[in-house]
């Protein structure tokens, strides 16, 4: 999230939440393993302004980001213990509409992998994989990179969806400890799996 919030001011791109992901294809061989038992109770979250909805573990920290377009989740070895892996979600479009950007997925990945080179935490930066598909009828992306935390010591891993909705972009993204993967790569793969546009109210 820190990553994200430094390009969009940096660049000024126009981000809206992702939908729902077919990550069986997506993010192959994580699903199938056991979650440990503070990722097995979900919460349902739906955002009434953008009118997408999403589940996420119910013992996970939840803060909402992105002035109410977005939120994370994230988690440590305990409830209450530092963070090892988030998950953020956001729907973000043009605050100038005047100058509003046609997206472009493969210029708004690069922009996101320049300013994560820049970025003064991050250091080693290493694409694992980086694919255009089909979202849910959409034109998307997936990428996944790792680098290393110098102030942690510690790899970190990342891994992103941009999905072109409309001339909106629409994004998921996980990032957690590299040593954390087996644990927080499943998790992630369910939370896109829940994740819906156009929600209606639930009465």
């Amino acid at each position: 999230m820190k990553v994200w919030l430094i390009l969009m001011r940096n660049f000024g791109l126009a981000f809206a939440l992702l939908s729902c992901l077919a990550t069986s294809s997506l993010l192959q061989g994580f699903g199938t393993r056991t979650s440990p038992k503070l990722d097995r109770a979900w919460k349902h979250y739906r955002n009434t302004q953008w009118r997408y909805c999403v589940s996420y573990p119910s013992r996970w920290l939840k803060g909402d980001a992105f002035d109410g377009a977005g939120l994370f989740v994230e988690t440590g070895a305990k409830k209450f213990s530092k963070p090892l892996g988030e998950i953020d979600i956001a729907a973000i479009l043009p605050s100038d509409t005047a100058h509003a950007q046609t997206v472009d997925l493969g210029h708004d990945l690069e922009a996101h992998f320049e300013v994560l080179k820049r970025f003064e935490r991050a250091e080693r930066m290493e694409v694992l994989e980086q694919r255009r598909m089909q979202f849910l009828g959409y034109a998307a992306i997936f990428m996944k990179d790792r680098y290393y935390d110098p102030q942690e010591r510690a790899t970190w891993l990342e891994e992103m969806l941009l999905v072109d909705r409309k001339d909106s972009l629409f994004r998921l993204e996980l990032e957690c400890r590299a040593d954390q993967a087996a644990r927080f790569e499943p998790v992630f793969t369910q939370v896109v799996d829940t994740f819906r546009f156009d929600c209606i109210a639930e009465h």
